[in-house]
């Protein structure tokens, strides 16, 4: 009788690996797909340099648009412990102190406009790494959680390039270095409204929850038994409203 050699199955093929370019515009177009790939080669310089590049431009934007003492007055005025110290000196004074604050402003405009994001990113991604490592027990590297965090802070750039033309179309007086695009409450609150409720209502922000949106689907991928999607949400936004009710608290009682 003849005898048969039985074939191996032949192997999976490998599945293509995604470009740096793909996976930024994957981020937006198909998340899912896009992080299960980060998490396999995790790498955060593409999105960064991304980030650096439009902050930096909206920020040399808003120093050459913004009527800085103008703006410095109105901060001046919202902050109670200023705003008393401010009240007593004579015109001449109030005019200086608003004229240096506004050279401040624009230098440290800049200077955020460099390190800005990168301590944003960095700040962030080990906040969510605790997070997602104590509640919901997630394995996964920092290395891998900052890759995440970089990537899932697309959107942001997306609101910051927007915010390059009509910065440039709008009024100077009417420029909020703060609030630069209406896409949160706190663009419709009136210049007198308190800070804790300028940092409250701008927490809302279209672009800042599509971010922690993809923050959780970011950490889901890295471990779906452990952080299925809707647990991998509630960790993500509790731990961000957990800091901003935080920060609005700080703001109500002493600013």
């Amino acid at each position: 009788m003849a005898t048969t050699t039985a074939v191996p199955p032949a192997a999976p093929e490998p599945q293509p690996q995604m470009s740096a370019v793909a996976r930024m515009a994957g981020v937006f177009f198909s998340p899912g797909s896009t992080f299960r790939d980060i998490v396999q080669r995790p790498s955060w310089i593409a999105p960064m340099i991304l980030l650096i590049v439009i902050w930096f431009g909206l920020c040399a934007t808003l120093v050459k648009r913004v009527d800085w003492v103008n703006y410095t007055k109105q901060q001046t005025e919202k902050m109670k412990f200023m705003a008393s110290q401010i009240e007593t000196m004579s015109e001449d004074r109030k005019q200086a102190v608003y004229e240096q604050g506004a050279q401040r402003s624009k230098i440290s405009q800049y200077a955020r406009g460099i390190i800005g994001w990168p301590l944003l990113i960095l700040f962030s991604a080990a906040i969510n790494f605790a997070a997602f490592k104590l509640i919901g027990g997630v394995r996964v590297n920092f290395g891998t959680a900052f890759a995440i965090t970089a990537f899932a802070h697309l959107p942001m750039s997306l609101r910051e390039l927007l915010a390059i033309p009509v910065t440039l179309l709008k009024d100077p007086q009417s420029i909020d270095p703060q609030n630069f695009l209406a896409s949160n409450p706190a663009a419709f609150l009136s210049d007198s409204a308190p800070l804790w409720q300028l940092i409250l209502f701008s927490s809302l922000d279209i672009f800042a929850l599509w971010a922690i949106i993809l923050m959780a689907i970011g950490f889901s991928a890295a471990d779906p038994k452990k952080a299925p999607l809707g647990k991998a949400l509630g960790i993500a936004f509790g731990t961000t409203f957990s800091f901003i009710l935080f920060f609005t608290m700080i703001a109500w009682i002493f600013l």
